[in-house]
């Protein structure tokens, strides 16, 4: 009996530290770029526009064209989807899985004041990255036992500062300090001693601190003439090293000795964590033209993901479960156009399209972020009232179906089927 609770305390220690690999991961392939309602409807294509406070996050020099004293508030809700079936040998050609993640609420407030004719001060909140995955039915689920709930949370404030060289160039820099999270929550198997059975002992929550990291951005901003703007902006990368505890709960299996023998296999204290993610630097280009009552505007923005090469995490009680494991992770590209009509003084439409191709290979493919090459469809709308505006905008974002192709790290392969309906709402006001 001490043996069989010696192997399985090592068991379900060596699961919870496996189970902590894909969380950072996640994070490293799930960018978010719905920072103001308006920008949506362009289909993100504004690094090159300068209406609102939101350029604190796509370029920071657009603030320098501001007016006034302006303050630009809003959220988007992100409700994604995504489907799964398996193939041989596991989970096996007749398993599909739904996700069961719901409404996502992302925040951004901006705020942007004149310091002198030239000089623009802003303050931006917004979420640059962000994770949430969840699977449907945990006490049945193919993959309770690589992720049932998974969550990367980060709020950057960015204090920035515009100053205009000229009437048609512009500078801009600011402060990025990044306050992140993560969590995780999965089950923990064993195979009982009295029916040579896998079953479910504990549920493991590993959970971080709030911790913070610090980078900065920057941005170019020109208009040739009247009609034509030119933008480049650029934001670090961000390193936020992590510290935390694994939480672990009993789940009662049916058989009083085999529960007997879990109970003792448990750790009575969580044991501590630690872990990092390099959130990837970000550089966007654009162009935007105007013309009589019509706006169109491109972006190609380049993310470079290659800094999540590996991933290392250090269970400190535990030093024989540290490992540094593999990613490879490759840089990637988007592309953004978006048109604008001005109906009347008081309203405007627009559309825009975006393809995001996707930077993780098909071994990171997980439960935890089954990402992929996707195809964003947006819609806005404006009204306008005096120093009042108020900005819809709304994605629809098809993910091409994505395969493991028999290379997933934990041999749990098959292919995801996911898409997303996100909407956004921004007001905006000029004192």
């Amino acid at each position: 009996m001490r043996l069989i609770r010696l192997l399985l305390r090592g068991a379900v220690l060596a699961t919870a530290a496996l189970g902590l690999v894909p969380v950072s991961a996640s994070a490293a392939g799930f960018a978010i770029f719905e920072e103001g309602a308006r920008g949506m409807g362009f289909a993100g294509a504004y690094t090159a526009q300068t209406q609102d406070g939101s350029a604190i996050f796509y370029n920071a020099a657009g603030i320098a064209f501001l007016k006034g004293t302006q303050i630009y508030i809003g959220g988007t809700l992100i409700h994604p989807s995504s489907d799964f079936t398996g193939d041989a040998p596991f989970p096996g050609p007749a398993v599909t899985e739904t996700g069961a993640v719901g409404v996502i609420p992302v925040p951004a407030v901006y705020y942007t004041q004149h310091l002198s004719p030239g000089l623009v001060l802003g303050v931006g909140i917004d979420s640059p990255f962000g994770l949430r995955t969840q699977w449907a039915n945990p006490d049945t689920y193919s993959g309770r036992y690589i992720s049932l709930e998974a969550e990367v949370k980060s709020i950057s404030l960015n204090p920035t500062l515009a100053y205009k060289l000229a009437d048609r160039l512009s500078i801009g820099a600011g402060l990025d300090v990044r306050f992140s999270s993560v969590s995780l929550r999965r089950r923990v198997p064993s195979v009982s001693p009295f029916t040579q059975k896998v079953v479910d002992i504990a549920e493991v929550t590993l959970q971080s601190n709030t911790n913070t990291g610090f980078g900065f951005n920057l941005g170019l901003l020109a208009k040739p003439s009247e009609n034509l703007a030119l933008g480049v902006g650029y934001r670090h990368r961000v390193k936020i090293d992590y510290d935390g505890a694994a939480t672990f709960k009993q789940i009662p299996t049916g058989n009083t000795q085999f529960d007997t023998l879990v109970t003792p296999s448990l750790p009575a204290t969580p044991p501590a964590l630690t872990s990092s993610i390099e959130f990837p630097s970000i550089v966007t280009t654009g162009a935007a033209y105007t013309w009589k009552d019509w706006t169109f505007a491109v972006d190609a923005d380049w993310y470079q993901w290659s800094t999540f090469s590996r991933l290392t995490f250090v269970f400190a009680d535990q030093p024989n479960l540290s490992q540094s494991l593999p990613e490879n992770y490759a840089d990637s590209w988007q592309f953004r156009f978006g048109l604008e009509r001005r109906l009347n003084d008081s309203w405007a439409v627009r559309a825009g399209y975006a393809r995001d191709n996707t930077p993780v290979p098909a071994s990171s493919v997980t439960p935890l972020l089954p990402d992929s090459t996707r195809d964003i469809f947006a819609l806005g709308v404006s009204w306008t009232s005096g120093r009042l505006r108020l900005d819809a905008g709304g994605w629809y974002v098809r993910f091409q179906d994505r395969s493991t192709q028999g290379l997933d790290r934990d041999g749990y392969n098959g292919t995801y089927h996911s898409s997303a309906i996100n909407g956004g709402l921004s007001l905006g006001y000029r004192f």
